[in-house]
């Protein structure tokens, strides 16, 4: 690179997803190469395509992967939501490089599940909002309950309400126990 100063020269590392074997990324925890394992494939493609013994080791290897993914899930040492995620990253970067070779394409994507994960892994995430919201909500309505008797209670005795009718009345208003409401009087 040419800058007012002079010239400055540095090394990229370049890391090839292509030299990696299942061994090294499993064993390194480098998963996020998983979807683009299949480049290591590519040149043998057209062979798959006639060989059904070499897409069966293929469909093998794939299913081998899903299998050490699931097995990391039940671990913990990943969520669903990840294992999911590299399987749909992975059938995308298929879809896409074995375009023009339909049993490989469908082969791998059959052994490690499709449109089911994909929608799995949606799920997942769409039911995690889901229940953030709905508790979210809860603590909303709760604190807002809290404060509506809170400014009851005070009001009420500003203007020098009884007790005994405070009570009744945030009782009969709010539907709380009298134990709980020993803690807003």
């Amino acid at each position: 690179m040419v800058t007012p100063g002079g010239m400055v020269e540095y090394d990229i590392p370049v890391m090839k997803a292509q030299r990696y074997a299942l061994e090294d990324i499993f064993g390194k925890g480098l998963l996020f190469l998983i979807p683009f394992h299949i480049f290591s494939h590519e040149n043998r493609f057209a062979e798959y395509e006639k060989d059904e013994a070499g897409l069966e080791l293929l469909k093998a290897e794939y299913g081998q992967i899903r299998a050490r993914l699931e097995a990391l899930a039940e671990k913990g040492t990943i969520s669903e939501y990840i294992k999911c995620t590299l399987v749909d990253m992975s059938n995308k970067v298929l879809e896409n490089i074995a375009r023009k070779y339909d049993s490989v394409r469908k082969g791998v994507k059959a052994v490690m599940g499709g449109k089911v994960l994909e929608y799995e892994a949606k799920t997942i995430r769409e039911k995690g909002i889901e229940e953030g919201i709905e508790k979210g909500m809860e603590k909303g309505v709760e604190k807002g309950i809290e404060k509506g008797i809170r400014g009851t209670v005070s009001i009420l005795k500003n203007l020098g309400v009884p007790l005994q009718t405070i009570q009744a009345q945030i009782q009969e208003q709010y539907g709380i126990s009298p134990e709980a409401l020993k803690k807003y009087l």
